[in-house]
Order: structure tokens, then sequence, then C-alpha cells
């Protein structure tokens, strides 16, 4: 039998909850589903829905309305990874990634969702194990499971099971097929490790370079451990290393290496997955000052020290992700105090609503709406910096263009300044002819190819910063066309067979 990815918890009649809907509206985000007529616009721009044919976010969000908790569907929610494509795609604007954050959140006094999870949910897991390389660390990001709350299924269940996969044995290599083609995958974040995944379970001999002196990218150097424990992405490397991946750390592909890579005979393929790990400046007066850290920089030292040392007073510029993330390693690291500044008022802030609540819980204080003019030093290290409030971030067009009101402004003391204003590709070993626009690499998004032939690209390089889901699903559009390209098969062939691979069956 084939085993199903959501299997239903009960096989009664459609159950109907009439509470459920007036519980989804007084959590907030539902109440723009009224403008939902169905159009489909948030299913077919969903990464997950390409992985994984059940997970329709229009189907989902209808039967929440409906107050039908007993199909599969019905618990897919718990999958959605938050990375917002289905709501930037509604042409109603329906927030359709808060709603789900919202049904996360009901979730936990949900009898049906709490039978998933305890029975049905390491079937689910056990079905994604077929389909990608990192079904635990999916899981915990887009479940969330809390710390010290034992009386969470959403916590209690899936750490049990996460218990229970590390002792699962290591799967055999793979056999190769009769003179295996060569492919080179430039970085090991989730981008380049799925389509190295991919690849090595069709055959092909694959070899990874990753410069760091670990493997897996932003999981392991971009998300600090209190979110996504390392063990556990370890554990998912490991598997993808016994099927035969080779993984050359600490080995960093300059200009001169490039070139032999894609000029060579050793490898037929060339596929360029290396993250989005460059900063962008300020341009401020007093940047270079010593205690100025880069947000990405202080992230990866946090993550291979498990600590690092800064001042008791740090300042937080920025309002993403990747700001939140550093403020709570930044607490964990010892600092007393931890303000986050950042141009966006608080409803505008482009972090996840739950990442910029934790930091709020965690202790970190959050002041939307100032911008900084200067990071003010005593001619060595930083001591302050000068933030002034911010009364727009973008103008009538949608273009970035921050206005100020320099009447009102703070002067705020701190060791440390973190600042998490955006990073993108180094894309500075690429050699002449290889299209770069924004500072991102060009391929086409269907095959993932680039203008040159056997050069392939996908995740952050080519999108920018991205979501986990979405690399994972570049990585298996680029494998599957790796595959179409070594086996001599060109044009609708790799399209189809792209959307093939990206399929699963619903029984």
């Amino acid at each position: 039998m084939q085993q199903r990815i959501f299997p239903t918890v009960k096989n009664d009649s459609l159950s109907f909850d009439s509470s459920f809907s007036r519980k989804l509206d007084a959590a907030g985000a539902a109440k723009s589903l009224k403008f939902c007529y169905q159009c489909g616009a948030c299913t077919a721009s969903c990464p997950i829905s390409k992985l994984i044919r059940i997970y329709k976010p229009n189907k989902i969000l209808e039967l929440c309305r409906l107050g039908i908790r007993n199909l599969p569907q019905s618990n897919a929610f718990l999958f959605c990874s938050a990375c917002t494509l289905c709501t930037r795609t509604c042409p109603q604007n329906v927030k359709v990634h808060e709603v789900m954050e919202d049904l996360k959140s009901l979730a936990r006094e949900d009898a049906d969702v709490k039978a998933f999870i305890a029975k049905g949910f390491e079937e689910t897991l056990d079905a994604l194990y077929d389909e990608m390389p990192f079904p635990l660390v999916y899981s915990l990001i887009c479940l969330r499971p809390t710390d010290g709350n034992d009386g969470d299924v959403l916590s209690t269940e899936v750490k049990k099971i996460i218990k229970r996969a590390k002792n699962h044995p290591l799967p055999d290599a793979t056999p190769l097929i009769a003179d295996a083609k060569k492919v080179a995958i430039v970085g090991s974040g989730p981008a380049g490790l799925t389509a190295a995944w991919e690849l090595i379970m069709a055959g092909y001999s694959v070899t990874v370079f990753e410069s760091l002196p670990e493997p897996g990218g932003m999981l392991k150097m971009g998300i600090p451990g209190y979110r996504l424990p390392k063990d556990v992405v370890d554990l998912e490397i490991d598997r993808i290393k016994a099927l035969g991946v080779i993984i050359k750390t600490d080995t960093a592909v300059d200009a001169d290496f490039f070139k032999t890579l894609i000029e060579g005979s050793e490898y037929q393929v060339v596929f360029v997955a290396t993250g989005a790990f460059k900063s962008r400046k300020l341009g401020l007066e007093g940047e270079d000052l010593n205690g100025v850290l880069p947000a990405i920089e202080f992230l990866k030292e946090y993550n291979l020290s498990g600590n690092v040392n800064i001042g008791k007073r740090v300042v937080v510029i920025g309002g993403g992700n990747v700001a939140t993330d550093a403020a709570g390693a930044a607490l964990r690291s010892g600092a007393e105090s931890v303000r986050l500044f950042c141009l966006e008022d608080r409803k505008a802030m482009p972090a996840h609503e739950w990442e910029i609540e934790e930091a709020a819980a965690d202790g970190v204080e959050i002041n939307p709406s100032w911008g900084p003019t200067a990071i003010v030093g005593n001619g060595t290290n930083v001591t302050s910096v000068r933030f002034v409030r911010c009364k727009s971030v973008f103008d009538d067009n949608g273009k970035f263009s921050p206005i100020f009101n320099k009447k009102e402004s703070l002067d705020i003391e701190a060791d440390t300044v973190i600042t998490a204003i955006g990073q993108g590709p180094d894309l500075s070993f690429l050699c002449e002819g290889i299209r770069v626009e924004r500072g991102c690499l060009q391929a086409d998004p269907y095959t993932m190819e680039t203008g040159m032939p056997g050069l392939f690209a996908g995740g952050d390089a080519v999108s920018g910063t991205a979501s986990l889901i979405e690399a994972i699903a570049d990585g298996k559009t680029a494998a599957a066309s790796i595959i179409h390209y070594l086996e001599g098969k060109t044009g609708d062939g790799i399209r189809q067979g792209t959307v093939l691979c990206l399929t699963l069956p619903l029984e």
C-alpha cells in the first residue's frame, strides 16, 4: 500500500465543527478569507504543492472556512513553511500564510490535529523521506516545537519521533550506473544537497564543494541552534553522505578552481548553489569600528562555537528573520540588553510574526520605525548608534525611498552593533560569459539552466534569500534537468521531467 502524506485520522463521514470558523476569526488573519474566490493562485505559487500534490493552500483554506476537520487536507497546514509566496501572489490580498500560522496556533487545542500528530505523523515523515533529504529539518521548521512544554503535543510528539529517527540505521550506498557521469556541486546548503541527493539516487557520481568547515549552508550557519538543533541537521546530512555523495569541506571554489570545474574533463555538469552569505553594508559613518558585526558573520560564529564574545549592550539593525535570529542568539551569548531597530513599522516588519513575538518573549526590545544615521565610537570601538524616526519606507510606486523626521532622534549606547539589512550571493568566482543581474546568477526558473552549457544554478544564488522549501524545490528541479541533460534530452522533455520529479502519489 502506498503511503499517504496526510492520512485521515477518522474513517467516518465528514466531520463539521461549527465553532471552528469562529475560533479562526478570533485568531485574526482569517478575516481576509472572505475575499478568497478559489482562483488557485496561492497553490500555483506554492513550492510545497510541487512536492506534495495533496497540499493545496486554496483547498485547505476552503476546508477551514467550512469547518471540515477530518479530511487529509485539513491537517496539511502543519507543513506550511511561511515562505509567503502564496500571500504575495494572491490577487485578493488574502493573508494566506498568516491564516496557516493561525491554524497552527489553534492546532495546539484541536483534538483532530493532536490525533494526527500522535498517530499519523510518523507515517507522514516516512513518506517525506522518499521525496526530500531534509524531512526532519523541514518538519521542525514548520511545526516549531517549543522548549520545556511537555503538555504541547506539537512539541512532545515531534520530539519523540525525532528521537526515534536518530536511532534508524543509515542507508546503504546507492549503486552507480555504468560509466556514471560526474556532477560537481558548489555549495552544501539545502539546494545543493537536495540536488546531490536526487542525483546520487539516480546513480550519478556527485561531489559537493563547501568552503566552510561544516556542510549545511544556512541550515548550519544561518539558523541558530536553539531554533534548529544541529544534531538533526547532521543526521540528515549523514544520510546523504551514506548514499555515496562526497562532500569536501574547507574547499573554497575561487575563480581558478571554478574555471577548472567547468572547462576540465572530470565533471560533465556543474551546479552552483552557493547561497547568500554576503552581507549588505549600511554605508554609515563608523561602520568599520570594532564591535560592528554583520548578522550572517555573527550567526556563523555562534553556530560554530555555540557562543560569541559580545558586550552587554547589543543593538540589532534590521527587521527581518535574520535580525530576530541574531537578536535571540545575542541574548543566549550573554548580552544583558538587546534592542532591535528597523525602518518598517510594526505591521510591516518583514520577519514572520511568530519570530517577532518569540524574540519579544525572550526579552528583545522591538523598536520599529527608526533608521540609523551614524555609528558612534571612541576612535576604535563602537559606543552608540544614532537613530531618527522613519515616517515611511517606500514611495507611492513601491520603490525603497525612506523619509525621516530628523527632529525626532535617539542615541542608543551599545557595545556591539549587529547589522541585518539583507544579504546576497558572493559570485566573485564566476568567469566571463555568465549572466548576473542585480547581484544574482541568472537561470531558467523551469530548468535551472544558465546560458552556459553544462552549468546550472539554483537556491539563494539565483533568487536571493528565500525559504528552505524553495531551496529544496530548486534542488529537485535542477537535478531533474541535469539528468535529462546528461541523457542528451533537451527542450520540452526537461520541463516535463521536472514536473514528474516533483509529484507524489495521492494514495
